[in-house]
């Protein structure tokens, strides 16, 4: 009974991680390609690489640097515009 128990728990735990996102990585074949070079083929909720984490990133989510001076994190969808044109 115990173990039926916690499989419930641990099913009913794990269907309520919809936060809309596609849990895809978006990467190019070699596996290191940046978002820069694959905007067409992104979708919002991707985990991406970039360099320019300001332009790419949803702030809602961790985002990791590494060694290569870029940052993996969760693709917003689109480059947002605000930081790109000048005022």
């Amino acid at each position: 009974m115990k173990k039926i128990s916690l499989t419930l728990l641990a099913l009913l735990a794990l269907s309520g991680c919809k936060d809309g996102t596609t849990g895809q990585a978006c990467l190019g074949a070699n596996n290191d390609s940046l978002v820069e070079g694959m905007q067409d083929k992104c979708k919002a909720g991707d985990a991406i690489a970039t360099k320019h984490p300001a332009y790419f990133c949803d702030f809602n989510y961790e985002i990791a640097y590494n060694d290569y001076n870029s940052a993996m994190c969760i693709y917003s969808g689109k480059q947002k515009i605000e930081r790109t044109t000048g005022k």
